[in-house]
């Protein structure tokens, strides 16, 4: 592969980059006892960048892996006729390879295996409860082997397996209807779900829960959000929020130097962690990865951004750019998203009088300023205690006045592990979120926040 790709690339006049990218899918979708889907998928597929001297951007996709020479001469055709003036930002030129190891390959696994695996899951969440009545299990493996090159000298070669697991149980009681769902992604080969029946059974387990949960009372109240909660908050306002985007796309970034909350609040983004699933060592325009600080003691010091955009936007690239399918280009994107550590202990529960503890969100919405966030499992706390589960309804508002209530942040950080593809950067590729728990104050729940 590396012959045929740094050939197209030979003998060209100004810049250009070639992306090729494998990607394998197996997806099985248990509905009830009754399989539902049983799919295989594979898909070949790239796109060539050029910036010929005096023009402008263009990209050509194209699928399979057949005439590269022809999809670089049109890259540069398209770019000619563009508007000249662009520049690239430097950066170091760098060889990597990094192929997909047998170990790690799920695709090593009988798909009968794997069927048999998830059906006995669903089988155990099914008899949880009498009290469910409904559930959908599904396994779902992703594969991607990546080469890239450009003619500056750059060249890597990636492969990465993922493997995912998702449960949604329904309980049904007297005419109430509950739904709980959970997941669980790591990378890595099928068997790194071997122990993770458990969290199959569990979504039965919380439906069930929810089936006598009261509403929570109205008013305002001490919120305790645990760190799986905070980093899906964080992730989906001020990150989102300090992302250099194209032109007319994404929601408006924070300037530098604007105050979003508390000393106690530092933001960030690491493709460089380790062990996670959207961990990377080059990014899709070759820039090494890199650990981005996004927000330090509550004022915005940082953005991430792409190669491609950084002169015109006056940002140097942050190792972010990546592309969100076979042949698109790449753009800025959150990876590994972090609300950091704080000095507030482990237990930001023990002091707290009166308040509600939301252990996950079904999802959090940014429209401008204004923030609305929905619990998930929530308790009440009480004395310094977990209580009984509530229901505990949108928390909607001002982002300046919400994060204006962050008391503190705790000490006990943590990643999420949970497939939570709804996090994701808008485009269905996943973002991995991190957080420790985190403690507001005087939040109203019921009633807007400010």
């Amino acid at each position: 592969m590396r012959s045929e790709v740094e050939g197209a690339l030979r003998d060209v006049r100004g810049y250009a980059d070639i992306r090729i990218r494998r990607i394998h899918v197996t997806t099985i979708l248990f509905r009830g006892r009754a399989l539902r889907v049983n799919l295989t998928t594979e898909a070949w597929g790239g796109s060539v960048r050029a910036l010929a001297p005096g023009g402008g951007w263009a990209t050509v996709g194209f699928a399979g892996i057949d005439r590269l020479s022809a999809q670089v001469a049109r890259a540069f055709e398209l770019s000619a006729a563009g508007r000249g003036g662009e520049a690239l930002f430097p950066i170091p030129i760098r060889q990597h390879e990094r192929p997909l190891s047998p170990d790690n390959d799920p695709t090593r696994v009988p798909v009968t295996e794997k069927r048999a695996w998830l059906e006995a899951a669903t089988v155990e969440l099914l008899g949880t409860d009498r009290r469910i009545v409904d559930a959908r299990t599904s396994y779902r493996e992703v594969v991607t082997e990546t080469w890239f090159a450009t003619t500056e000298g750059t060249w890597f070669a990636d492969g990465r397996a993922e493997v995912a697991v998702a449960s949604l149980a329904v309980a049904e009681e007297d005419g109430t209807v509950e739904r709980a769902i959970e997941s669980y992604a790591v990378p890595g080969a099928f068997a790194a779900l071997a122990t993770s029946a458990p969290i199959v059974r569990l979504a039965g387990v919380r439906a069930v829960e929810r089936l006598h949960a009261a509403p929570a009372r109205r008013g305002r109240f001490t919120l305790v959000l645990d760190p799986r909660a905070a980093g899906a908050l964080i992730q989906a306002t001020l990150a989102q929020r300090s992302v250099v985007a194209g032109a007319g796309e994404g929601p408006e970034r924070l300037p530098l130097g604007t105050r979003v909350g508390p000393e106690c609040l530092t933001v960030g983004d690491d493709p460089t962690a380790a062990g996670l699933r959207t961990t990377a060592v080059l990014d899709d325009e070759g820039t090494p990865a890199g650990k981005a600080l996004l927000v330090q003691h509550g004022v915005v010091v940082g953005h991430l951004a792409a190669r491609a955009t950084a002169r015109p936007t006056g940002h140097a690239p942050t190792g972010h750019a990546f592309a969100s399918g076979l042949r698109d280009e790449p753009a800025a994107r959150l990876t590994n998203t972090y609300l950091a550590s704080g000095r507030g202990g482990g237990d930001l529960v023990g002091d707290v009088a009166s308040g509600i503890y939301i252990a996950d969100v079904l999802g959090v919405r940014l429209s401008g300023d204004q923030v609305s966030l929905e619990p998930g499992r929530s308790y009440v706390i009480r004395q310094g205690r977990l209580g009984e589960p509530v229901k505990c309804p949108p928390i909607a508002g001002s982002l300046w006045s919400l994060f204006g209530r962050l008391e503190t942040v705790g000490d006990d950080f943590s990643w999420d592990s949970s497939d939570a593809r709804g996090r994701s950067n808008g485009d269905g590729r996943p973002v991995t979120t991190g957080a420790p728990h985190a403690r507001f104050v005087d939040v109203s729940i019921g009633e807007a926040v400010g």
